[in-house]
Order: C-alpha cells, then sequence, then structure tokens
C-alpha cells in the first residue's frame, strides 16, 4: 500500500499559502485603489476577496500536489494538500479569536477536501509528454 507522498502534499500547500498571499495581496490593493478613487466597496467586497484567496488556495494547493505525483494518487494528495493549507487558515483564525463553531469548521473542511480532491485530479490528469 502506498502511502502519502509528503514532499508533493507539503510542496502544493506551499503552493497555496504562496497563492493565498498573493491573491490576498492583490485582492487588498483593489480595495485600497477603490477606497482612493472614492467608490465604496463594503463588506461584501472583502468578504469576496478573501473567499478568492482561501478558495484559490486550496486549488492550488491540490494543482500541484496532484502534479507532482502519479496519476492514480492525484486526487488524495491533492485533497491532502488543501486540507494543509486550511488547517493553517483555521489555527491562525482562531488562535485570532474567531468565534467559528466546531460544525462550520468541519463544513469548511470538507469543502477545502472537495476543492483539492478536484483540482488534483485536474493536475494529475495525463499530459502527452509523459512517458508512463
Amino acid at each position: 500500500m502506498k502511502s502519502i507522498n509528503l514532499v508533493a502534499a507539503g510542496l502544493g500547500a506551499v503552493a497555496g499559502l504562496l497563492s493565498m498571499v498573493f491573491a490576498g495581496l492583490v485582492g487588498l490593493a483593489i480595495l485600497w485603489l477603490g477606497a482612493r478613487a472614492g467608490i465604496d466597496t463594503g463588506d461584501t467586497i472583502t468578504w469576496a476577496v478573501l473567499g478568492v484567496a482561501l478558495f484559490g488556495g486550496e486549488f492550488v494547493a491540490g494543482y500541484v500536489a496532484g502534479r507532482l505525483v502519479p496519476p492514480f494518487f492525484a486526487r488524495m494528495h491533492g485533497a491532502v494538500a488543501a486540507l494543509t493549507v486550511y488547517a493553517v487558515v483555521a489555527s491562525f483564525s482562531l488562535v485570532a479569536g474567531s468565534p467559528a463553531s466546531p460544525l462550520t469548521l468541519a463544513g469548511f473542511a470538507l469543502v477545502a477536501a472537495i476543492i483539492g480532491h478536484l483540482a488534483g485530479a485536474l493536475g494529475g490528469r495525463s499530459r502527452p509528454d509523459d512517458q508512463t
């Protein structure tokens, strides 16, 4: 039985966290420019930026992890990498004082696993230059 390739899952998680930081910074720059131009962004846009950063980071993590392993294991590694990204984000938010309930945390963990699973499947697709 094959175990999880920790290097692939770890590299996927790091790529996902870095993409989250990048997406968050781009989103903050857009919000800042909107505020400078006098556009009222409100809370909805802020939550949308945070959602795109989180779910985009989970997708990138799953895709990278799925790309680094054989296609048969891509889905599992994608889910593990996305769950690792979610665990880091959830840990920081809980330490910062988030009032999230355990059911909410479990629901978002399920969403992270599904996103990572699908992204890993996409990343693990056969490529024309594969010699398998």
